[in-house]
């Protein structure tokens, strides 16, 4: 088992085969359209009881040729009241659960890339993919996780590469 998977008690980070069936609601009442159906859906539940699991956030991992596109983040604000005792807070604390989702991820996928991009718009997810490993790019709004050794001429190739796809 990935020990970042299960970050806190009650709480358990995974991929999904079906990502819409887990999150279709929440994407559609944040994004107000469905929920993407490709990609590798990394979700985070909280275990209410035995017979409730909540999902609390979700990223999606697409893989673009050698690098993986990160999309889609949101994280429920709803699904933080119904925690138990301090767990809430001891998240935030931590850097927030989109924070452990991406470190998880960062570590699931890291032989199936050469660096991670994301497109981030939103000042309060920025701070976070920052503390998580990302680094600014040159471009607007693209970010990249470089996880492996890479030459300034690569990783410029790369930044250059996604660039040229626009928003995602």
């Amino acid at each position: 088992m990935n020990l970042l998977s299960r970050p806190f008690e009650n709480i358990l980070i995974t991929t999904v085969n079906d990502g819409p069936f887990f999150i279709d609601e929440l994407f559609q009442r944040k994004f107000a359209h469905p929920a993407p159906d490709f990609g590798h859906p990394v979700i985070c539940f909280y275990r209410k009881n035995s017979a409730n699991y909540i999902p609390v956030c979700y990223t999606s991992f697409l893989q673009h040729d050698e690098v993986i596109l990160v999309g889609g983040a949101m994280t429920d604000g709803k699904a933080f009241t119904q925690m138990t005792g301090d767990l809430a807070e001891i998240i935030r604390a931590s850097g927030g659960i989109y924070y452990h989702v991406l470190k998880f991820a960062f570590d699931h996928f890291k032989d199936q890339c050469e660096a991670f991009f994301g497109h981030a718009g939103d000042q309060r997810a920025y701070q976070v993919d920052m503390n998580a490993g990302f680094e600014p790019t040159r471009y607007q709004y693209l970010i990249g996780h470089f996880h492996k050794p890479v030459t300034l001429e690569r990783k410029n190739y790369l930044i250059e590469k996604i660039n040229a796809i626009g928003p995602f």
